[in-house]
């Protein structure tokens, strides 16, 4: 299966991250505090942490550290750290917090998104109730973690997953019960299912398990939130912690919990850092068995920024960073369009139905000095598909435009405009659509992703023009990014989490004016790019490599236009022009100078060479105009 490569590279630092966890629980253990004052004998402890590292929690003895609801989960803070009831859908305030003023201010958006996290109930097991917590992440799918599907599920043996066997020889049926609160209204039922287990991540892999689930329309995904993890980030969990008072202080335990458990609570905290290159995050917001496969939330942002799995009492939380559970989503449930057979025409939208679109706007950061045009195609003109009502050739949208590659049925360049002062947080909205101003044979459909690891990359991303005077014009031109004229297939083993945080990054900057930003991306066409082998339909588009972007805003301090290049790559496109040795491995990003950009895409930008910030230094270990990018401290505007 394609995402045990993806997982391949990634357990070993994960192993490692939870040996330190292994480490830190048999220091406690040997000092006499800690988990042997909560009554945790030292042999066992050592057994549960051995069961976290290799996923089998499930199969320690009844009465060990780790009985009921798989791994260890932790308090960590005897103040601040509160555990409120989530009652009738809303947070009950009722304990103080560092951050209390994010909670009160995102109460309501905070609320709706905790609606989409549920308990994952047994029905027909001998001995429990629930097992743990799993949240949505698309229509039909929700996360939790491996130690809690590995209790109600086992591996075939030629691959994929059964339900466990029930008591008394009964079908075992586990629901996701999105409700399961202190206080709720009666008759009011939001449950789903579990159809299928999709996948069980490896051993000494993230702890982490995807599950089919009935679709239920009260139920949407929870916006998962690659990107670099602050020290001091305000986060809360969400999820249904269990009593747990033979791996935590039982005093300590009912002062924060009431004496009420396994029912939804939101627990604020903050995140203190992060294990080995960012695969896994540290926290210490109060949890309890029963917590595991709880959602980590940004409080200002509402998003997910990890997977909760376990935690050391009165030590630290770990969880799972959003961008490898984001990752391994991509491989596990991309999203089919259905067709009546390989030749099936994918649905479209009409011409007609763009009247009006305004697109890219050249002028958006100021006329005349400020002006950030199209760049010259050069030779690759003559490659521009033509477009109904539009001889220029462009494909305009809300906010973004689109030049159309005829010959590799991909866009060559997109290019958008971003206003953060004025952006909407929108649902996940859109299916993947033609666009009706192009002819069939200069666009591809579904046919190039169907039965094969490629992702459907956005080039520009969904909530990138999703901004405007009103919520619908943001909604419009966030659906608008789902046609296949703004996506190019990303081969499975890209890592994305520096690329996609780019303009966030650029957004956010001190330097950055009025929070605008014009951004223009698109693929690296090499003559060498390779087609699919036995890919009906699509087997006719070579898969490029690598992608390109150039972001501009007007610097704050200078007053004057800042142009930035950016590469992805696996270093092949400039292993060349390096200096310093470069070995090739995992796609990572670099900054570099648009001039360099220019060479690879064939483009000419003219004068917005002349802000480019990198210019002609020689700085670099990598070449002047080579950076690699590491995060927004390492980026030069």
């Amino acid at each position: 299966m394609p995402i045990l490569d993806l997982l391949k590279d990634r357990s070993e630092n994960f192993d490692r991250a939870l040996t330190k966890a292994h480490e830190r629980m048999s220091a406690q253990t040997s000092s006499g505090g800690g988990l042997e004052s909560a009554g945790a004998a030292g042999s066992s402890v050592d057994a549960a942490a051995e069961a976290i590292r290799m996923g089998t929690a499930n199969e320690l003895p009844a009465g060990s550290a780790v009985e009921m609801h798989g791994a260890l989960e932790a308090i960590i803070l005897e103040d601040l750290r509160p555990a409120y009831f989530i009652e009738n859908d809303e947070i009950v305030i009722h304990g103080d917090f560092d951050r209390i003023d994010l909670v009160t201010a995102n109460k309501a958006m905070l609320e709706g998104v905790s609606r989409n996290i549920g308990r994952v109930d047994l029905l027909n097991h001998a001995t429990m109730e629930y097992v743990g917590t799993g949240w949505q992440v698309s229509e039909d799918v929700v996360v939790t973690n491996r130690h809690v599907a590995q209790v109600f599920s086992r591996p075939r043996w030629q691959g994929g997953w059964d339900f466990a066997d029930g008591a008394f020889g009964r079908p075992l049926r586990v629901e996701i019960d999105f409700m399961r609160q202190n206080e709720q209204a009666s008759g009011v039922s939001r449950v789903a299912r579990v159809q299928d287990v999709l996948f069980v991540a490896p051993q000494g892999g993230p702890d982490m398990a995807f599950l089919r689930v009935e679709r239920n329309p009260d139920v949407t995904p929870v916006e998962l939130k690659p990107g670099k993890i602050e020290p001091g980030q305000a986060v809360a969990t969400v999820g249904y912690p269990a009593w747990d008072g033979r791996r935590n202080d039982a005093d300590l335990m009912d002062d924060i919990f009431g004496g009420i458990y396994g029912v939804k609570r939101f627990s604020p905290g903050l995140i203190h850092g992060t294990d080995d290159e960012g695969i896994v995050i540290l926290g210490d917001y109060s949890s309890l068995g029963g917590n595991s496969g709880s959602a980590v939330l940004d409080l200002e942002s509402g998003e997910a920024v990890g997977l909760h799995f376990a935690g050391v009492f009165k030590d630290t939380n770990y969880a799972v960073a959003a961008d490898i559970v984001a990752a391994a989503l991509r491989d596990v449930s991309a999203p089919v369009v259905p067709t009546d057979g390989a030749g099936a025409v994918p649905p479209a939208t009409a011409a007609a139905e763009f009247t009006g679109r305004n697109g890219y706007d050249p002028d958006f950061l100021g006329s005349d000095e400020f002006s950030v045009a199209l760049p010259d195609l050069g030779e690759r003109a003559d490659d521009l598909a033509p477009v109904i009502d539009n001889p220029a050739g462009i494909l305009r949208y809300t906010h973004f435009s689109v030049l159309q590659s005829k010959s590799r049925r991909l866009p060559m360049l997109t290019a958008v405009n971003i206003d953060g002062a004025k952006a909407f947080r929108l649902k996940r909205r859109g299916s993947w659509r033609l666009d009706g101003r192009l002819q069939g044979e200069h666009q591809i459909g579904n046919e190039l992703y169907r039965h094969n690891p490629l992702d459907r990359g956005h080039m520009v991303r969904r909530k990138d023009p999703g901004w405007g005077n009103s919520k619908e014009e943001a909604q419009k031109a966030e659906v608008d990014t789902f046609h296949y004229t703004n996506c190019a297939p990303q081969h499975k083993d890209l890592n994305q989490r520096d690329w996609v945080g780019l303009e966030d990054y650029i957004l956010e900057a001190a330097e950055t004016r009025d929070f605008k930003v014009s951004v223009m991306t698109g693929p690296v066409f090499d003559e060498n790019d390779r087609t699919l082998i036995s890919q009906p339909g699509g087997d006719d588009v070579p898969i490029p490599k690598s992608f390109w972007k150039i972001a501009v805003m007007i610097n704050d301090g200078t007053g004057k236009l800042s142009a930035t290049g950016y590469l992805l790559t696996q270093g092949e496109m400039i292993r060349d022009i390096t200096e310093a040795a470069f070995v090739l491995g995992k796609y990572k990003t670099y900054q570099v100078s648009i001039r360099r950009l220019e060479e690879l895409s064939g483009f000419n930008w003219g004068d917005l060479r002349s802000f480019d910030p990198l210019g002609e230094s020689t700085e670099s270990a990598f070449g002047g105009d080579v950076r690699p990018l590491s995060g927004p401290e390492s980026l030069t505007l």
